[in-house]
């Protein structure tokens, strides 16, 4: 059977993969990049591209070595390099003598090329499409409870044992009644973890490039790390509220193109590309809602996260609110990134004390 490889996006890869089946191929795709992936695609990838390209680039490398004959890549319509991605990762893999085509999903007509290519019939189109949405839908809530869950553990590592649990039944399930079932269990699996009800977890929000946000392996796995230090994250990419906004549902929903613009007005109102408006709208967002902090992911290279990092940091200065910035490439030492966390985690804890200190003593 015809393979279709997708670059990997955290645990939306179980929907994705699901989405593709009516196109009557197997998808090829994994959960995280690996340090072979990474290998091959910092060896082939210009020295200045982003880490995102390069790890996509060498997934697609390593999928046509293994004879897959299709990828797929998110296109761009603003002013991040992202919008010719496509063309160049398709022009390295010619070079390398690799038969992969790579199709972009944006629109050049009624349909994406990519479903006209296959051209499913439009019956198992759209129960594959509904049931790709909600597994897309069953991956927030499943990340929600995890996050919750994971800053209060009292044996770590459990609430990311339930998750993977979670996650194989999620796989398996083939239909919506199933997945609605899976989704329903959620819930009460995640109280079954031991927790301490005594402990405040600090509340911070992680924003920034899409990818790093969601591969672990790119972002060293910064969610569990953060986790075992006591803090309950907010991963600001949530795959339900992109396609919302792709296809112009929900406008009036919380995370709608229009309501993020609308809260980064005040410090940004240029279109600067990527997920960088949304970086800005969410900072202003967590100083507002009483969050502890908030972490910036970029990519090294990354033009539109490079380019409002100094807009975060305004917005962190303005509200007092402390901002960690966390660049990242090939380079990126584990122990270090682990360092400055731990010592962010130590800033937030005694400026937490601090500022009840001070209550305390105006209440005297």
């Amino acid at each position: 059977m015809t393979a279709l490889a997708m670059q990997p996006w955290g645990n939306y890869a179980l929907a994705l993969s699901a989405s593709v089946e009516c196109l009557r191929v197997t998808p090829w795709t994994r959960r995280a990049t690996t340090p072979e992936t990474l290998r091959l695609g910092v060896e082939a990838s210009p020295e200045s591209a982003c880490l995102p390209f390069k790890a996509c680039t060498g997934h697609f490398i390593q999928a046509a070595m293994e004879g897959v004959e299709y990828g797929v890549m998110v296109n761009s319509r603003g002013t991040c390099r992202l919008r010719y991605y496509r063309e160049l990762q398709q022009k390295i893999l010619k070079e390398r003598g690799l038969d992969l085509f790579v199709f972009g999903l944006g629109y050049d007509g009624v349909k994406p090329p990519l479903i006209r290519h296959f051209d499913p019939k439009p019956g198992p189109f759209l129960r594959c499409c509904a049931r790709a949405q909600q597994k897309t839908l069953a991956v927030d809530g499943l990340e929600r409870e995890a996050w919750r869950v994971r800053a209060v553990e009292r044996r770590r590592g459990d609430t990311t044992r339930i998750m993977e649990a979670c996650l194989t039944d999620l796989d398996q399930a083939r239909t919506v009644p199933q997945i609605r079932a899976c989704t329903r269990a959620f819930k009460a699996r995640f109280g079954a973890v031991a927790t301490d009800t005594g402990r405040e977890p600090l509340r911070v929000g992680l924003l920034g490039e899409a990818t790093l946000l969601r591969d672990r392996f790119l972002n060293h796995n910064i969610e569990e790390l953060l986790g075992g230090l006591g803090v309950e994250i907010s991963n600001f990419f949530l795959l339900g509220d992109e396609m919302r906004n792709i296809f112009r549902l929900g406008f009036f929903s919380r995370n709608s193109r229009w309501a993020l613009r609308r809260a980064a007005r005040p410090y940004l109102q240029a279109r600067v590309g990527g997920h960088a408006m949304e970086s800005v709208a969410h900072t202003v967002r967590c100083a507002r809602e009483g969050y502890d902090g908030v972490v910036h992911l970029c990519p090294s290279g990354c033009m539109p996260e490079i380019s409002v990092r100094p807009i975060v940091q305004k917005v962190g200065r303005d509200t007092g609110m402390p901002v960690l910035d966390l660049s990242f490439d090939e380079h990126t030492s584990h122990v270090g990134l682990v360092t400055r966390l731990e010592a962010f985690a130590d800033v937030l804890h005694e400026r937490r004390k601090r500022r009840r200190r001070m209550a305390h003593a105006d209440r005297r």
